[in-house]
């Protein structure tokens, strides 16, 4: 019973928590019959699955019992799919509510129990679909970063949650502005972004807390977005997609150090009135949120960029090159999931009333993670492809690169591919006639 207690996971719709009191989830096969004249039996053609139906018998109680439940029937009643959190399958997408009851009984005090049927539902597909597998893995990442990028609001929303002016996992609302706004100022000033266009903070007010925090999540995206393209803008001709990649790779590096260097800092913002009203010390559990809310954004921006630059030069780019950026780039995504996770146990263990959701948001924005980094597979597979095969053979010459790129292609103007497939070449005009060349067999 100790491991299955252990595998639940707490319950909600829609970003809404509940109890569960019993679960009955059942599937059903939609089958095409074919009678046959003096046949015994009949033909049943396997068309797929009907989706699941999940009837959950809910209960609310405790003094706050009626408010949490008007939350529940409200999203029940709003047009539309949404997730369902099941307590042992855990994340169930396109879930509708069909149909729902509850009931309350005198002698059961502040209590109230709700039976909900949900079913699952499917966008229709496409039967024929011819499509450049090249362009459409572009548009299918993109679609999931611009997915990501509204996520990642709410999973900022979710993590800032304050009730009086303090956070059940975090502290000091106050304490948290201050850090968010410091890390907005430094950002800015990292950049050399003129301040004008973006929001970096304001007076505090814990009324006006979550729209401020939103407000300043969003300044943060616009500023690492137009920093890191500035970044890219500025690359010269001569570097290969991999050097380029390596400089934004470090300056995103960089980038994600300044919430610890702000910490390390006496006071926590600058000394403009970007950070005046604020408290001049946060605490490092404080700072945590405004770090991973910055980690997650950058991630965004710099795949983004990396998908431009794979688009515009795939006809130059090696193999190498891109799974060395598809490597690098997965090992970041899978730190940023790690983190996620970490910022629910830490939810969970200072039992905090937005844990159910947080959970939520933790395992959607995991989810869009896991689809970035798989496309992200699947476009550079594809960038593979396209290219010739690959070979390998001795120079069987001593020279220069262009006269081997004469004695393979009987063609000069290639030197500067057969540079790019083998960077192991120390000088491009002395080649030992024993050194092994990559080339392409066209």
């Amino acid at each position: 019973m100790v491991a299955w207690t252990n595998n639940l996971q707490p319950a909600s719709y829609k970003n809404i928590g509940f109890d569960v009191l019993s679960i009955n989830d059942s599937n059903s096969k939609a089958l095409a019959e074919h009678g046959r004249p003096f046949a015994a039996g009949t033909d049943l053609e396997d068309m797929g699955t009907q989706g699941r139906q999940c009837q959950i018998s809910a209960v609310y109680f405790g003094a706050n019992f009626d408010t949490r439940l008007l939350k529940l029937l409200k999203v029940l009643e709003e047009p539309g799919a949404g997730v369902l959190i099941h307590p042992i399958f855990g994340v169930m997408q396109d879930m509708i509510a069909t149909s729902w009851s509850f009931r309350t009984e005198a002698d059961n005090v502040n209590y109230v129990a709700i039976d909900v049927t949900f079913r699952e539902t499917k966008e229709s597909q496409p039967i024929f679909l011819f499509e450049n597998t090249f362009l459409s893995k572009i548009e299918e990442i993109i679609s999931t970063l611009d997915g990501y990028t509204q996520q990642l609001l709410e999973y900022v929303d979710a993590i800032m949650s304050v009730k009086n002016a303090v956070s059940a996992i975090w502290g000091s609302a106050n304490g948290l502005y201050a850090a968010f706004c410091g890390v907005v100022g430094s950002v800015r000033r990292f950049f050399d972004l003129d301040p004008l266009p973006y929001f970096t903070g304001g007076i505090f007010s814990a009324a006006s807390f979550g729209q401020d925090a939103a407000k300043l999540t969003r300044s943060l995206a616009d500023m690492v977005s137009d920093g890191l393209n500035n970044d890219a803008g500025h690359g010269t001709d001569s570097l290969t997609t991999q050097q380029m990649y390596s400089v934004l790779t470090n300056r995103v590096d960089e980038l994600n150090r300044i919430p610890e260097q702000i910490l390390t800092t006496e006071d926590t913002g600058d000394n403009s009135d970007e950070a005046g009203n604020h408290v001049r010390r946060v605490t490092s559990q404080q700072m945590r949120p405004v770090a991973q809310a910055l980690q997650l954004i950058s991630i965004n921006i710099l795949l983004q960029i990396t998908i431009e630059l794979i688009e515009q030069d795939s006809d130059e780019v090696t193999a190498s090159e891109l799974m060395h950026i598809n490597n690098d780039m997965r090992k970041r995504i899978q730190t940023a999931i790690d983190e996620l996770r970490t910022t629910y146990c830490t939810a969970t263990a200072a039992k905090s009333p937005e844990a159910a959701t947080i959970y939520t948001q933790v395992t959607l924005t995991s989810a869009r993670l896991k689809d970035g980094a798989a496309q992200l597979n699947a476009l550079i597979m594809a960038v593979i492809n396209k290219k010739p095969p690959l070979r390998i053979k001795p120079a069987g010459m001593d020279g220069s690169i262009h006269q081997i790129a004469h004695a393979f292609y009987s063609d000069m103007q290639r030197a500067a591919e057969l540079m790019r497939l083998n960077p192991h070449l120390k000088h491009p005009a002395f080649i030992q006639r024993n050194d092994w060349i990559n080339y392409y067999v066209k």
